[in-house]
């Protein structure tokens, strides 16, 4: 049989060590396996052939997709490791979101769930969350990441099990409780045979996805990342309406630009909310925001800083500039307090805070000291 020119091309590429290990072999169990021991994970890795072929899946046949999937982690990981640290909880978990919707903002079920982390609307609006004609705050980042996590503690504190905790989020405790009392374990790989095939392979995808994450350069996967407008924003809460066109018209981002960053404001609108809607912005569209309502819309409340640089302001003590901080992972304001020779209080007071918690790529208004402002940048 003669063999096609292109398969003959490939096989002496690959003979010759100059295709990548995508379009061949995923590697030995050995080379998986201490891979897989060197992950952060909350739950035990049990390797078995089911890792192996959802390994498989992300790395070889479905690379292409994995290369997009891996360009959106700059755009929502950090959401994700900033709020499990706040709430205490394993950064490992943010690899449920890549199973769960492909990092996929805007994704819907066939069944109904939508967004990062795929919630049923009457899950969501028992975790508190807006769903109706106007928004579907399943579809915001930041508080569909809040929803689902304050979800997932509350399986681990009913089975003291991360294993457990993830297959229930697929689930539901119903059919975990039941898995448990036919096993009468409840360790997940005793009681698997016992769930629905599905959440049986839940915890190797979480697996799997969590080594595709970590361990894609050895398989020459490239993430295909968005465009820089999309993966480098600033984020604000917003207290009162404003329309998609009449943001447009202000920062000059496009109306489709802002559906991709705000996917939840289903009708063109952010409503008026006294807790604050979020709102993402590209860099210099916030930028643009922030001068308007400096110059134009008083009325238009927003936690967002007047991105005034250099201003001098004097207390009884010393000198100090006024600059603007950009929270990042893990920031606390302890630690901002603590970095820039300020207090919580003042903090809160400057920002007019109304609680301690603080969002990724949230702006903040410090006062420092004129000295230290001589010795570090004003922007993070």
């Amino acid at each position: 049989m003669k063999i096609p020119w292109t398969k003959t091309l490939v096989l002496l590429f690959f003979l010759a060590g100059l295709v990548p290990a995508k379009a061949g072999s995923i590697g030995s169990d050995e080379e998986i396996k201490d891979r897989l021991s060197c992950l952060h994970l909350p739950v035990a890795v049990h390797y078995d052939a089911s890792i192996r072929e959802n390994i498989r899946r992300y790395v070889s046949s479905g690379y292409r997709d994995s290369e997009k999937m891996l360009g959106r982690t700059p755009l929502y990981f950090p959401i994700f490791e900033h709020e499990l640290k706040r709430m205490g909880l394993p950064e490992g978990l943010k690899y449920l979101a890549i199973i769960e919707s492909s990092l996929k903002a805007d994704v819907h079920s066939h069944v109904g769930a939508a967004g990062l982390w795929q919630l049923m609307s009457g899950t969501a609006r028992e975790l508190g969350l807006r769903v109706d004609g106007s928004i579907d705050e399943r579809l915001d980042p930041y508080k569909s990441t809040r929803a689902a996590l304050k979800y997932l503690k509350s399986l681990y504190n009913r089975y003291n099990s991360w294993e457990l905790a993830i297959a229930a989020y697929n689930s539901g405790p119903g059919t975990i409780n039941r898995a448990i009392r036919l096993g009468g374990s409840k360790d997940f790989w005793k009681i698997r045979q016992y769930l629905p095939s599905e959440t049986r392979n839940y915890v190797p995808r979480f697996i799997a996805a969590a080594y595709l994450a970590e361990y894609y350069k050895e398989y020459n996967i490239q993430p295909e990342y968005p465009d820089y407008e999309l993966q480098f924003t600033r984020t604000a809460l917003i207290y009162d309406y404003i329309s998609f066109k009449k943001l447009s018209k202000i920062t000059r981002v496009p109306i489709s630009t802002l559906r991709k960053l705000n996917p939840a404001y289903i009708a063109g609108y952010i409503p008026r909310n006294e807790a604050g809607n979020f709102l993402i912005l590209p860099e210099m569209g916030m930028m643009a925001f922030s001068d308007y309502l400096q110059w134009s819309d008083r009325e238009l409340r927003t936690n967002l800083p007047v991105h005034q640089t250099a201003e001098i302001v004097k207390d009884d003590a010393q000198k100090r500039v006024k600059v603007i901080v950009i929270v990042e992972v893990g920031n606390t304001l302890e630690d901002l307090a603590k970095a820039y020779d300020c207090t919580v209080e003042e903090i809160k007071t400057w920002n007019e805070l109304k609680s301690d918690e603080l969002y990724v790529k949230q702006e903040l208004v410090l006062f420092i000291p004129q000295q230290m402002h001589q010795l570090k940048p004003a922007r993070a």
